[in-house]
């Protein structure tokens, strides 16, 4: 309220990127929730308070926190910012290293941040640390005296016990509900957080969140009326069979992963955003030497390309039969309602099948490499089609690779895992478990699919002699290839 007059909250507006290529995993759009949540975080911080966001996963816990750093009212106060991701394995001298490296000597036993400014240090899952045999969590009693005491004892040798006094600190952190195998934080550490609980968003935020994302990608001025029928029925649509999932696919013992949350909601957009905006004007139709595709109208491959993702989100999660099944009735049941038999039967009688490797690399008269292929998210075609086309990579791996020569028999199923795994590994911070008996192909189809998306495979060989550093040695081995090397490297354990 300002001047008597009442003013109605709304979230700033979002507009989408430019450009074709997404990042989809750095977006951050605000909401109505997240605009109360900032709100009361600014004023806590301007306070000096500290403040603790907790909730279940996929309540943008995380990316309420990024968007409060990265506000114009941080930079305008004079702050610098600091992430520091807590896990199982921080120990008490990672913590502190982790804080003690953004601190400059002021004089005395005093540190700072640099050229005297302040810092905001955000904490994300601060409850991750490991419980030892007496309950106790070490690392966050460190945290602890660092909050309530502004520092911590030195660790170098000549001045161990001497206390370190760390100036110009504020904190906010992130943790997920206690219970259900999460830990909570010691009593000691939390009374010096000022608690919000995060609840899972609504069904109106959700419509905001990945409406405006779509009618980003599909603006109405330049984009077939038809397909813009199809994107604005999205949202509503998806969100029903994420609801549907959550209350008919319940986790039991047996089945302790069917947990359905945003994060799932956000994997089915993810893949029909990075799909490049000529597959639909196309209609999916391509001809790169060999490969050719059947051109489709641009709303009949969006409705496949969202089914597609579907599948491989919700589908791929569950063990049996049965339940696919039973996902797979929910799914048409929902398409014919909201789009119509017509298209359920078209959908039904020719599936899309998406891939990354249909383009050809590029060579010059003398057959050298100019440019390698690019890698497109489009439909491969028939299955037959697609398998010609994985033979052919096979076939160049063998050549390539004499000495580790797969001799493979890519059948329906095996050719349906490959592309699931391609999948994962082309997606930005893809990653997938693969759960199967012995002799299932994990192994032979990763390396595959990490041939064809150009990335070394790293394989982490578990003896009863691995350890911490020979865990860290292989870590070494693929931050070494990716950062000086500048190659993808995908770990395989």
């Amino acid at each position: 309220q300002t001047n008597n007059n009442w003013v109605v909250w709304r979230p700033p507006s979002w507009s989408y990127p430019d450009g074709d290529k997404l990042d989809f995993s750095n977006l951050l759009v605000p909401t109505m929730d997240s605009t109360r949540t900032l709100f009361l975080m600014r004023h806590l911080v301007k306070q000096r308070e500290k403040v603790l966001l907790v909730g279940s996963e996929g309540t943008a816990k995380t990316s309420t926190c990024l968007m409060f750093m990265g506000g114009e009212h941080i930079a305008g106060a004079g702050f610098l910012t600091k992430r520091v991701n807590y896990s199982f394995a921080t120990s008490m001298f990672g913590a502190q290293n982790a804080v003690e490296a953004e601190l400059d000597k002021r004089g005395g036993k005093n540190f700072g941040p640099p050229n005297g400014k302040k810092m905001l240090v955000f904490i994300d899952d601060i409850s991750m640390p490991e419980v030892n045999s007496w309950g106790d969590q070490t690392t966050l009693e460190l945290v602890r005296q660092l909050v309530e005491y502004s520092g911590f004892c030195f660790l170098d040798k000549d001045k161990r016990g001497d206390f370190k006094v760390c100036e110009d600190l504020s904190y906010i952190a992130g943790m997920g509900h206690p219970g259900g195998g999460k830990n909570d934080i010691p009593n000691r550490l939390k009374r010096h957080f000022f608690p919000i609980n995060l609840v899972p968003p609504s069904i109106t935020s959700i419509n905001d969140i990945y409406g405006q994302m779509l009618a980003g990608r599909f603006p109405a001025g330049s984009t077939p009326g038809d397909i813009v029928d199809v994107t604005s029925k999205l949202t509503a649509v998806t969100i029903s069979l994420w609801k549907t999932m959550q209350g008919k696919m319940l986790p039991t013992p047996a089945k302790f992963h069917y947990v359905f949350n945003m994060r799932d909601l956000s994997r089915v957009f993810q893949g029909i955003l990075l799909t490049p905006k000529s597959t639909f004007h196309m209609g999916g139709g391509i001809k790169v030497e060999r490969k050719e595709v059947d051109k489709q109208p641009g709303h009949v491959v969006l409705m496949k390309l969202w089914r597609h993702e579907n599948e491989r989100v919700f589908c791929d999660k569950l063990t049996n039969h049965p339940d696919k099944n039973l996902f797979m009735s929910f799914l048409d049941n929902i398409t014919a309602d909201t789009f119509g038999q017509d298209v359920l039967d078209e959908s039904l009688a020719n599936p899309i099948l998406m891939v990354s490797c249909l383009r050809d690399d590029v060579y010059d008269e003398d057959e050298v490499l100019v440019e390698k292929a690019p890698k497109v998210y489009e439909s491969g075609g028939t299955l037959l089609q697609v398998r010609e086309t994985a033979m052919e990579f096979l076939g160049k791996f063998n050549e390539e690779n004499p000495q580790k020569q797969m001799e493979l028999i890519l059948f329906d199923d095996a050719l349906k895992h490959l592309l699931r795994i391609s999948r994962y590994l082309e997606m930005p911070r893809g990653s997938g478990l693969l759960v199967g008996v012995g002799g299932s192909g994990k192994q032979s189809l990763t390396r595959l699919a990490s041939y064809i998306s150009r990335s070394m495979c790293c394989q982490i060989v578990l003896t009863k002699t691995y350890g911490l550093a020979a865990l860290e040695e292989d870590l070494r081995i693929m931050y070494r290839n990716a950062g000086w090397k500048r190659q993808i490297g995908r770990a395989h354990v």
